[in-house]
C-alpha cells in the first residue's frame, strides 16, 4: 500500500465518522433551528403589533375636557347653551 492510498483510506474513514456523527446530531439541530425560527417570528410579530398599536394610538386625537364655557354675550338663555352642548355631544 502506498502512502497516497493510506492517506485516501484514512480520509475516507475520518469522513465516514464525521458523516455518522452529523447524521446522528441532525434531528436535534433541526429542532433547535425550528425553535429559533419560531422565537424570531414571534418577536417580529410582537414588534409589528406593538408598533401598529402605538401608531394607531398616536393618530387618535386625545379628548379634551372642557369644564367651563365662557361667553361674552350677556342675555343668552341657559337653554340655548344646553341645546348647543347636547348637539356637540351627539357629534
Amino acid at each position: 500500500m502506498t502512502e497516497n492510498e493510506f492517506d485516501e483510506l484514512w480520509q475516507r474513514a475520518e469522513a465516514e465518522g464525521y458523516g455518522q456523527r452529523l447524521a446522528a446530531e441532525y434531528p436535534a439541530w433541526q429542532r433547535k433551528q425550528k425553535r429559533i425560527a419560531t422565537v424570531v417570528t414571534s418577536l417580529v410579530l410582537l414588534v409589528a403589533v406593538a408598533v401598529s398599536l402605538h401608531t394607531l394610538l398616536q393618530r387618535q386625537p386625545q379628548p379634551q375636557n372642557y369644564e367651563k364655557v365662557y361667553c361674552n354675550r350677556v342675555g343668552t338663555d341657559d337653554a340655548q347653551w344646553a341645546s348647543l352642548a347636547a348637539e356637540m355631544l351627539m357629534e
